[in-house]
């Protein structure tokens, strides 16, 4: 990683690594601290990774959500190889991306881009209006999509062999102060968002079989 300052040294380290029931406390955690589906988060962090937070890819991306070093840099993770700090990075990363394309119509809503970006850059998706054509990305996209629809569960095992891109290097947007602790936002109990966490994930999945991403079980 490209760190700042005295920070290269610690970018080296590889803490402990989580199991699986902690590091999906994590995840869930992380992803109510910036109202995301922690089923989403799950499952980029299973594509990504396969729930190993000392993975590095050929192309460099590092730890449990695959930031590259720029990225990683540019919303304040200091070790990738720390899962919290990792994560905390990404879901920086994609409050970024939804805000992005709420300031774009053309994009607001469509969880395919926003995983493209995530994947490729926001540069490649606002340069081809969409998913960009390349074959890696629109793989990607696909098996998000899948995982996230399948539950984003955390698989044992060996991480992904997925090649990530260079993620989004656009200036960045102010860094928000860091959050120090995981501490549950206020607000209903999980268990009572089930229902309605379900409900988005089924028109996601509705909306996703109308673009051709994954074919539709209705009428089956």
């Amino acid at each position: 990683m490209v760190a700042i300052g005295s920070t290269g040294a610690r970018a080296q380290e590889h803490p402990a690594a989580l199991n699986r029931a902690e590091t999906r406390a994590l995840i869930t955690a992380a992803a109510r601290l910036y109202d995301l589906d922690p089923a989403l988060l799950g499952a980029i962090a299973t594509v990504e990774s396969g729930g190993n937070p000392k993975a590095v890819s050929p192309k460099g991306a590092q730890g449990l959500m695959q930031l590259m070093p720029a990225t990683a840099e540019r919303f304040d993770v200091d070790n990738p190889f720390d899962p919290i700090d990792n994560v905390l990075g990404a879901v920086r990363l994609i409050d970024f991306l939804k805000r992005w394309q709420a300031e774009r119509p053309d994009l607001q809503g469509n969880l395919a881009d926003l995983l493209a970006a995530y994947n490729a850059g926001e540069k490649a998706v606002e340069k081809y209006h969409g998913v960009p054509p390349y074959p890696e990305t629109q793989a990607y996209v696909r098996r998000v999509m899948l995982a996230y629809l399948l539950g984003g569960d955390l698989p044992h095992g060996r991480p992904s062999a997925h090649r990530k891109r260079a993620g989004a290097h656009a200036n960045p947007p102010a860094r928000a102060g860091r959050s120090t602790a995981l501490a549950r936002r206020p607000g209903p109990d999980p268990l009572d968002q089930l229902t309605a966490i379900r409900d988005r994930r089924a028109a996601e999945m509705k909306r996703m079989a109308a673009q051709g991403w994954v074919e539709s079980n209705e009428g089956q």
